[in-house]
């Protein structure tokens, strides 16, 4: 919102000073403005100051020096022959332009007294609104928390006229309440709201792109495990893709998109089964870019807002990292006044959440054995044997042996978050610093990741120049559970015991190999006791400093020069005690422990310039024009070596290594890239009725051909103000009513920095006379272009009933050309592939918002809204390389239990191939499949797989409700998914093809086909031949989640513990992440690091 009233409150008197009108003090201020002179005056007298600050801009610049003088006298000297006059009332300084009506407070015959408080429609307190009775200069101005106190006369008609700069001005019908409670509506005409773009800020009300604008208020009302996972909360157009593996590990990096994949993983990836984060959106915070990493690790109090831009016309300034849409962060400036002292801390709780988990008891397990021949000999002496050790294990469950292994590994893990920060300042120099400390504890024991975060904001203003610097420092330290993964216990027979007769925790579980056909089953716990080490580590400084020149209100030159750098480490050690070397025969004997260490170091520089100009010409036409210009840097370097052969389990030094790991040697890469962009971006509106927005911009980089070194980036947009059309005058009941389109063309560049280049591997195991060779690695391709994103965005918004129902909608295309992939070459080459821009993906879909207020009681300062969103995105691949098309055939032709990440023209990336099947025989407890051919089979054959589903859903969305009473908030978050698919690998790894000598899922127990006649889903309990990728697997998904509960107590208007305790806020709050989930598929989930709940209590106060 444009600011067009300031109220600085001190929020901490170091002295007990008493300062009145009447008070003498000295001021000398040259050739300074007169908010910068009203700044300072209310500083030092405590008085609050009113005031309309676009009319006191327009005043020339003064001089001011006196000495032993007066408020009062100071301002007069001012305001002389200024049009302005200023009245001083119950310590406020109301100041007004001349003719426009004065307001005086007092004590009237015949009175009688009112008070009443002053809220905007979020429930939050408006100070400074200015409260006259209809008719008369009688008034006064609410306070900061929005109270005020009048005496209105007895036989005066009562009515009162609340005015406030951005507000409605509202008229209301005094009824001898013994309170007064008044909401104010925002004024869409008098509003001003910024889009922030990371480059350029423009109006919204005039912007053709279509952003998301998160505010601080929302962030705290539905914040989450960290930042990413509160803005999935608010906006599911930011997808964050559900790890079944890897749960809620705190380590792990999630993948996030916005609308859609816009980049394909490459022919290597592919058949490496690695995962290519290639569509991360670009992350930029106060004009720098930032890691996912860092983002992640931010704490969410020193936000300010976050804008997530979609659409060409958003993004296209962005050129060539635009595709994957932008995130663009703006963290709190310092605010001038008297040292402020605030502190928030949080106790979280990490609670495993094991509802999707069914295994047997130690009862029902053996019985499983039993039934499924585990126990019958093929000849007599074998039979004796395996029925000795099945009574034996019969024992053990008798005298009541019923390990639960699921718990061993976990427990409630207690963290804890710290943010302190002092800020102060005069309006000339402004400063913060600020210190965060957060300790996540994850469920599995042991693990945990801990963030300390520090920085300093100083900012410097003089007459037209301002200087700012912002100087961070990130530290982490990350852990993995020694205790391994969740999957080793969920396995573990319920019948063993974790320690033996002497309480020692058990290496191995069973020594009768016969029964366990030479597989010694060894014990998780046991490796937990040992030296082991899984950490890693990082450290980045960042400091980023900005010169702003504003020679006149119009124009704007700003410049900024940003350095990041980061070293990373990280160690995994097993000793040689480990059971991972529990196999090794005895020539290994000595090989047996090993140490991986990685160690990384990357570095960015970026410079800028921006210029922007506006100015609105005969009250109708408004232009802004806006150049920028940036350069960057960046290198990386990475090492790497595993060495094995340790001596003891004790002696964890690299150096105590006998040896590289069997045929290895050191690794390592390093990359270097250099890009320049040049960005023109300009508006025009027509009395905010129709407005216009282009941009066009140039990028080049290092990453392309030399041929194709820079690339061309634009968009266009149209908009329409429809409410502030003549026709519309008499229409109340649509307070907005907006359309735009935008159209453009945006890049990508997340692929490694030499693929156009010719490179080369040293020859490291030959000589020639003493020379080191060298082998060609890859062809260059002095061709390889920019990677392109055409996008295409139409959008309405529309606040209907006094804007208690305010929808907004979007409708979009987006298409990929030149996708980065591998081109097939003849084997003549020496090489079967090169990179070529070979590729079409297409995303198109929808976004709907709407946000409905319920109740809205000014009497009772009651408040309760919903907001209800629906998000669609359909993929489709439109075009091959040839080469991929090969690497896809090979992969549909292999077997396996779980279908293989393939891709096919005309499909979704995340589309599911699997054989056919028509269900279990109920006559053998066979599995039946369907052939291309029609013929029906016993037969798993890989040729005759066929599209199944996707395995995303149709529509996302999230449902969230505030409710707010006075001072107490409820708010809750809601997800849900429908219309996609998912290949249920727990029913075949943990039912199907389990091994059953293993504990397993109860469906086996259960569900399986047992004699001729059963008609079930899963084949036969002593079928042993392994399941293939088949659809009978393949299920609908449906899914529901409460994502957030957050319960929050503002003692911010509390007078006592203002006066006795110097508290001018004080917050408490109540969260709880991801509290059920209900799904049409049941499997489970979390398999390596299980998912949790989290319980979260805040204190937060301010001095």
């Amino acid at each position: 919102m444009k600011t067009v009233f300031i109220s600085l409150v001190c929020t901490l008197n170091v002295q007990a000073n008493v300062f009145s009108q009447h008070t003498k003090f000295d001021i000398a201020m040259k050739n300074v403005t007169v908010s910068e002179v009203l700044c300072y005056l209310e500083e030092i007298s405590k008085y609050r100051f009113v005031y309309d600050s676009d009319a006191i801009d327009r005043m020339q610049r003064v001089d001011v020096e006196m000495k032993g003088t007066k408020l009062e006298t100071v301002l007069e000297s001012i305001f002389v022959k200024s049009g302005f006059s200023f009245v001083i009332e119950d310590g406020v300084v109301i100041i007004r332009e001349a003719g426009k009506k004065q307001i005086t407070a007092g004590i009237l015959p015949q009175s009688r007294k009112i008070t009443g408080r002053v809220r905007d429609h979020g429930g939050h307190p408006l100070p400074g609104v200015t409260v006259v009775l209809k008719g008369t200069s009688v008034g006064v101005v609410t306070d900061v928390d929005g109270h005020f106190k009048m005496d209105l006369p007895a036989d005066h008609e009562t009515v009162l006229v609340f005015s406030f700069v951005g507000m409605k001005t509202q008229e209301v019908y005094y009824k001898g309440e013994k309170e007064l409670n008044v909401v104010m509506e925002e004024d869409v005409k008098q509003m001003d709201e910024v889009v922030v773009t990371g480059i350029f800020s423009k109006s919204k009300e005039s912007y053709t792109g279509a952003v998301s604008v998160i505010t601080e208020k929302e962030l705290k009302s539905f914040g989450n495990r960290n930042i990413l996972t509160t803005l999935r909360n608010i906006d599911p157009s930011f997808n964050i893709l559900e790890s079944n593996e890897w749960g809620s590990n705190p380590n792990r990096l999630p993948e996030v998109q916005i609308r859609g994949a816009a980049n394909m993983p490459d022919i290597d990836q592919l058949q490496s089964d690695t995962k290519a984060e290639l569509n991360t959106p670009l992350i930029i915070m106060d004009g720098f870019e930032i890691t996912l990493e860092r983002m992640m690790d931010l704490d969410d109090s020193e936000v300010e807002t976050i804008t997530l831009l979609k659409d060409a016309s958003a993004t296209a300034i962005y050129g060539s990292r635009g595709a994957n849409g932008v995130i663009v962060i703006t963290t709190k400036e310092p605010e001038p006044g008297k040292l402020r002292f605030a502190y928030t801390g949080s106790l979280n709780l990490e609670v495993p959440d094991l509802s999707d988990y069914d295994v047997l008891n130690a009862r029902e397990k053996l019985d499983l054995e039993l039934r499924s021949g585990y126990y019958d000999g093929v000849r007599a002496e074998y039979e004796v044997q395996l029925k000795q050790k099945y009574n034996e294990i019969l024992q053990q469950v008798e005298r009541g042996v019923n390990t639960y292994w699921l718990s061993k590994p976990l427990r409630v893990g207690v963290g804890h978050r710290h943010n302190i920060k002092l800020e102060g300042g005069d309006p000339s120099f402004r400063y913060s610093a600020t210190v965060q400390y957060n300790d996540v504890a994850g469920v599995m024991k042991e693990s945990f990741r801990r963030t300390f975060n520090g920085g300093i904001n100083l900012s410097y203003k003089t007459s037209d120049l301002i200087f700012r610097n912002q100087l961070t420092i990130g530290l982490n330290k990350a852990q993995e559970s020694p205790y391994g993964t969740f999957d080793q216990y969920v396995k573990l027979n319920p019948y063993w015991t974790a320690t033996d007769e002497n309480g020692n925790v058990k290496r191995f579980f069973d020594e009768d190999y016969s029964y366990w056909g030479g597989n010694n089953p060894a014990n998780p716990l046991y490796n937990a006791t040992l030296n082991t080490k899984e950490t890693s580590d990082y450290t980045n400084i960042t400091n980023n400093f900005s010169i702003e020149w504003k020679p006149v209100q119009e124009f704007t030159l700003r410049g900024t020069f940003g350095i990041y750098t980061q070293t990373n480490n990280s160690d995994k050690y097993l000793p040689p005690e480990h059971t991972a070397f529990a196999d090794y025969a005895d020539d290994d004997y000595f090989r047996r422990g090993t140490y991986d260490y990685t160690t990384s170091r990357s570095s960015r520089y970026n410079f800028s310039l921006t210029a922007n100009y506006s100015k609105v010409f005969a009250e109708k036409h408004m232009i802004y024009a806006g150049l920028n210009m940036d350069l960057e840097d960046q290198k990386s370097q990475r090492y790497s070596f595993s060495v094995e052969g340790f001596p003891s389990g004790a002696l964890d030094f690299l150096a105590v290594a006998m040896q590289y790991k069997e045929n290895g040697k050191p690794g390592g890469s390093e990359s270097k890239s250099r890009r320049v962009g040049f960005v023109g971006n300009a508006s025009y509106s027509f009395e905010d009725r129709y407005f216009v927005d282009a941009s066009f911009r140039t990028d080049g980089s290092s990453l392309y051909g030399a041929d194709k070194r820079f690339a061309p980036f634009w968009s266009a947009g149209i908009g329409w103000n429809i409410h502030r059309e003549n026709f519309m005058s008499n229409v109340d009941w649509i307070n907005r009513l907006k359309i735009r389109a935008s159209v453009g063309e945006t890049g990508s560049n997340n692929f490694s920095a030499y693929e156009a280049m010719v490179t080369y591997t040293y020859s490291l195991s030959d000589r020639y006379y003493n020379w080191m060779g060298a082998n060609l690695k890859a062809l260059a391709n002095p061709d390889l272009e920019w990677q392109k994103t055409m996008k295409y965005n139409t959008g309405v918004e529309v606040n209907l009933l006094n804007n208690r129902l305010n929808m907004i909608c979007d409708l979009y295309l987006e298409r990929t050309n030149g996708l980065m992939s591998s081109l097939e070459l003849p084997p003549s080459n020496g090489f079967t592939s090169y990179k070529a821009n070979i590729g079409k993906l297409e995303n198109k879909g929808f976004e709907l918002k709407v946000t409905g207020y319920l109740l809205r009681d000014t009497e009772r300062e009651l408040i309760w809204s919903v907001t209800g969103s629906l998000v669609r995105n359909k993929d489709k691949i439109i075009k091959l390389s040839e080469a991929m098309k090969e690497a896809n055939a090979t992969l549909l032709a292999t077997g396996g239990a779980t279908p293989n990440k393939v891709w096919q023209e005309g499909d979704s990336q995340n589309a599911i191939y699997a054989v056919p099947s028509l269900g279990i025989d109920p006559i053998n407890g066979r599995e039946l499949f369907l052939k291309k051919s029609g013929e029906v089979t016993y037969t798993w054959d890989a040729r005759d797989r066929v599209f199944c589903g996707v395995d995303q859903p149709d529509y996302r969305g999230n449902i969230n409700t505030m409710f707010m009473w006075r001072d107490l908030s409820v708010n809750l978050s809601f997800g849900y998914e429908w219309g996609g698919q998912q290949y249920n690998s727990t029913l075949i790894n943990r039912v199907e093809n389990a091994d059953k000598k293993y504990n397993v899922d109860r469906r086996v127990y259960e569900d399986r086909w047992k004699e001729p006649g059963d008609r079930t889903f899963f084949k036969g309990i002593k079928e042993t031949t392994a399941t293939q990728a088949t659809s009978r697997f393949v299920q609908d998904e449906a899914t529901f989640t409460c994502q957030n509960l957050n319960i929050t107590y503002d003692l911010k208007g509390n007078k006592w513990l203002r006066h006795n305790l110097g508290i001018q806020t004080l917050t408490l709050k109540g969260d709880i992440a991801d509290l059920f989930r209900i799904s049409t598929i049941k499997q489970e989930r979390g398999t390596s690091y299980p998912f949790s709940r989290q319980f979260s209590f805040t204190l937060s106060v301010m001095f």
